[in-house]
């Protein structure tokens, strides 16, 4: 076999190990089912930051639209959950559903859920 069969047929074995290596297509959506922030006030000051959520828009841009059904809340681009304006847990605890959109425009929601720990320990 001459040595251009040879690096042709190691070539062709190459290329066709990557080809059976296909990677699994993006799932859009957010990476948790809920998310749940505890805090240790009953009063929350405006631009306290809760937390973070991760959502995959299946896009190269790393950031996502975000809107929450509760406007005391805002979601910065990278996840970033703060308070808007100032809350009081009155019951200990309150939640809201968050909205963001893939790239393909599919709207996707998830519960997101705010408690005082505090609250929570004295009711127990």
């Amino acid at each position: 076999m001459s040595c251009y069969r040879l690096a042709l047929l190691i070539f062709l074995i190459q290329v066709a190990r990557g080809l059976s290596e296909v990677t699994a297509p993006c799932e859009p959506g957010f990476s948790e089912q809920g998310y749940t922030f505890s805090v240790t006030r009953k009063v929350l000051e405006r631009g306290r930051i809760l937390g973070k959520v991760k959502f995959d828009s299946c896009s190269s841009a790393p950031r996502a639209l975000f809107l929450p059904e509760d406007t005391r809340f805002r979601i910065i681009s990278d996840g970033t959950v703060t308070v808007k304006r100032q809350i009081t847990l009155h019951r200990g605890s309150t939640s809201f559903v968050l909205n963001a959109w893939d790239v393909g425009g599919k709207k996707h929601s998830v519960p997101i859920y705010v408690w005082n720990e505090q609250d929570q320990q004295v009711s127990a």
